[in-house]
């Protein structure tokens, strides 16, 4: 009946998380055998532990990732203060059409609207699928939200003019425990704030993680936010990176999450700016499983860059990532985290 009368009907299109992070890659086995070799970023990766550039080294950032353009400024009234989008790296990478859709997004999910008009803004699809994955990557507090969309054309039959966004939630706000997250989350930045620098800071939060969750496939729904690791102390790889970003971001550090593959499997992880600069974060694969089937607390995928991210994880990515060329980690600190060179960071914004 619906084709028989199209001009009746409004065609829908699902869009689901294009990385497909329903399967994330297993925490590799820290008793695996390391790899002796390393290589650039091909097809096939390399999933052991292979040898690390040195922190002193400088790689050239890789060609697939680069700088956003500036794009106008908005010509409508926020949803929230300037301050908080332009804060966001995926929002400044947007052009001025999707960065409506951004913010018209994000009033959606603040208010747990289902359907989101967007039929003022004259957008596409393709509009929404880099508008949304924007807003999805970079703002884990939203704990219902599930991994995906639907559209709703204004008319099909002539054009892809986008209608309307139904937003797919995961849960409904009754079955998030909100006040629980929020205060177990302010227990643990009210430690992360006493600590001394930027780099303990994230340590300790990075830590945290690890130390409070299991990796788990259940099919909980919380498994993949944020809630995961700091309500419930298990989670996939969206749940760990989610967990992370959050606290990052309360404590006033830039940070986002990364999409791609590891293992053969799709894998979300990090990447944050501390210090002046940006370093990739992949918490799930520093709580890898051993033998016994216990986890173990580890730093090696704690900021680090591009060069070494790369050797075990294949970037699939709907937008463009800031660059992460600097050593291992920042200030001077070596791979046990002390401090090699004499000096702190205390002067760093």
């Amino acid at each position: 009946m619906c084709a028989a009368l199209l001009s009746g009907c409004s065609l829908f299109e699902t869009e689901k998380n294009p990385a497909n992070v329903y399967l994330p890659a297993d925490p590799i086995d820290a008793n695996r055998p390391y790899s002796s070799s390393s290589s650039e970023i091909k097809d096939e990766n390399q999933y052991g532990r292979p040898n690390r550039p040195s922190s002193s080294s400088r790689p050239q950032a890789s060609s697939s990732t680069r700088y956003p353009t500036i794009t106008p400024p908005e010509q409508t009234t926020p949803t929230e203060s300037d301050e908080y989008f332009y804060g966001k790296w995926y929002y400044s990478c947007l052009s001025y059409k999707r960065k409506l859709v951004y913010r018209r997004l994000y009033k959606c999910a603040k208010n747990n609207d289902g359907e989101c008009d967007v039929s003022d803004l004259d957008v596409t699809k393709q509009d929404i699928y880099e508008a949304f994955w924007a807003f999805d990557y970079e703002n884990p507090q939203f704990l219902e939200l599930g991994s995906g969309y639907e559209l709703n054309f204004v008319d099909p039959r002539i054009s892809n003019k986008v209608k309307t966004i139904k937003i797919s939630y995961g849960r409904s706000s009754s079955e998030v425990q909100q006040t629980e997250f929020e205060s177990r989350a302010e227990a643990v930045l009210a430690e992360a704030r006493t600590k001394s620098s930027d780099y303990e800071k994230l340590k300790y939060v990075h830590d945290w993680i690890v130390d409070n969750t299991v990796y788990s496939k259940t099919g909980a729904p919380y498994e993949s936010e944020a809630d995961g690791p700091i309500v419930y102390g298990q989670a996939l790889c969206e749940g760990y990176s989610k967990a992370f970003m959050y606290f990052a971001q309360e404590l006033g550090y830039p940070c986002i999450c990364s999409v791609g593959v590891a293992n053969r499997e799709e894998h979300m992880w990090n990447m944050v700016f501390v210090g002046g600069a940006w370093y990739n974060v992949d918490v799930t694969w520093d709580d890898p499983k051993t033998s016994d089937g216990s986890q173990e607390l580890r730093h090696d995928y704690f900021l680090i860059n591009d060069a070494q991210i790369r050797l075990d994880q294949r970037v699939e990515h709907p937008i463009m990532l800031p660059n992460a060329p600097n050593g291992y980690f920042p200030y001077g600190y070596d791979q046990d985290g002390g401090n090699n060179t004499g000096s702190n960071n205390s002067n760093v914004q």
